[in-house]
């Protein structure tokens, strides 16, 4: 047996047929699909989850997205015929068998918005399919101490760690002081530790983050002293005289759960409480997009939330291969909106563990804790993120409970509550949330 065949039947023996004579993928085989067209690039690039499973001799069946799949192999060549869910002509793919690997050529008719006018016109394209990482037989836990940190969110930071759906990561946020001589991938404020890949996350699915953990591991939290410009009238700022001396610096007593602002004549005994939160978590926004560390958007990044803390769930689009989740902007305390343009700004040790929910895309990014869910909605005014995070949640709720919209919205008339938590930075964001325990009673 040549080369070729080898590696046909290698192929073939990760299918399998079913007794029943069902088409079945063998179990923890997964693959990948990529298409490029004529001028993409490696970071515009379409993926897909793949299916592949033997239907007989050499044939195949099984998906490509939210395409089916139908296809055969013969000696060193492998062709792909898709269509939609109408079953309508959607591709046609050529190609040969590499090392548990296949690429070729071939056309693909272009996903279309609802009601777009005319059909599609196919598009050439380069594709390849290949395996996805083995999921290892159990769940890992990881200690990760960061060896850099960046300021932008885009794909091409390159990922500090693999992990697998199930997986526990420990690790630590920046610390001004400790990390002087760790290099730091572009300049600006609000640097990220990470990115993450996470195996099996691709573009269409969600990534779910449970922050198990966030302690501060320094004794001081540094806050501003003055309103920011979007928080106060012209009028008060202009008259505002502040003390240019004024010590923002919090003392943090991690064993007691408190922070003190040293004795001021008006503030003699100022002590709050400890809500440990992460300013900054994000996924890699899409195709080629950058933003700086400061700025916010479907992707998450400064978001600014003091409710993501120990025990909040986030849920995140996935826009790349692998999602690349990164977090920093670490906060003692913090009060809504980020009036004074920080919070309590301090480092700390953070614990998670990520999943999946594949085939489907939030559209933004959403959160839930023991008593909330909660939609946010970037944008460039209030007004537009309240619109966003509304409607947002109206969707998630309907979806989730099985309401019509005249039940989802008589249910927010009555219980919905939001929160400004973004005023200072490129984007606004508001927080949407209904309270589980009036959802508790619902299937």
């Amino acid at each position: 047996m040549g080369r070729r065949g080898l590696l046909r039947a290698v192929l073939l023996g990760l299918l399998a047929v079913s007794g029943g004579g069902v088409a079945v993928a063998q179990p923890g085989v997964d693959w990948v699909g990529m298409t490029m067209g004529q001028f993409d690039t490696p970071l515009s690039a379409q993926y897909a989850h793949v299916t592949l499973a033997r239907a007989g001799g050499s044939r195949l069946s099984g998906t490509w997205g939210a395409y089916t799949l139908v296809g055969s192999i013969e000696d060193s060549h492998i062709d792909f015929t898709l269509t939609d869910a109408n079953g309508g002509e959607a591709g046609f793919l050529r190609g040969t068998i590499g090392n548990d690997m296949f690429t070729g050529i071939g056309t693909i008719v272009p996903a279309r918005r609802p009601n777009a006018p005319g059909p599609a016109a196919p598009v050439e394209v380069k594709w390849t399919v290949t395996r996805g990482a083995a999921a290892p037989a159990e769940h890992k836990t990881y200690t990760y101490e960061p060896l850099s940190y960046y300021g932008v969110y885009t794909a091409k930071e390159p990922p500090v760690l693999h992990i697998f759906p199930g997986d526990t990561v420990n690790t630590r946020t920046m610390d001004a002081a400790r990390d002087t001589n760790i290099p730091r991938h572009s300049n600006g404020a609000d640097v990220n530790v990470g990115p993450f890949y996470v195996e099996g996350a691709l573009p269409g699915d969600t990534l779910v983050v449970k922050l198990l953990k966030i302690t501060p591991n320094k004794t001081v939290g540094r806050q501003g002293s003055r309103f920011n410009q979007y928080s106060v009238t012209q009028a008060y700022q202009v008259a505002a005289k502040y003390d240019p001396n004024f010590n923002g610096s919090w003392n943090q007593d991690v064993a007691k759960g408190t922070a003190t602002l040293p004795a001021t004549p008006g503030l003699p005994h100022l002590t709050i409480p400890l809500k440990p939160m992460l300013g900054c978590i994000s996924v890699a926004p899409a195709g080629e997009e950058q933003y700086r560390g400061t700025d916010l958007g479907p992707f998450g990044g400064n978001l600014d939330y003091n409710d993501n803390v120990a025990g909040t769930t986030l849920y995140f689009p996935v826009f790349h291969p692998g999602a690349l989740l990164g977090m920093g902007d670490a906060h003692g305390a913090m009060g809504d909106g980020e009036v004074v343009g920080t919070g309590l700004e301090t480092s700390v040790d953070v614990t998670f563990t990520v999943d999946l929910i594949k085939g489907y895309q939030t559209p933004q990014v959403r959160a839930e804790t023991a008593d909330y869910l909660i939609s946010f909605g970037v944008a460039g005014s209030v007004q537009d993120s309240i619109q966003l995070a509304t409607s947002q949640l109206a969707t998630w709720i309907k979806k989730q409970y099985s309401l019509n919209d005249s039940e989802v919205a008589i249910l927010f008339g009555a219980t919905l509550k939001y929160d400004l938590t973004e005023l200072v930075d490129p984007h606004f964001n508001v927080a949407a949330k209904v309270p589980k325990s009036v959802l508790a009673g619902m299937k």
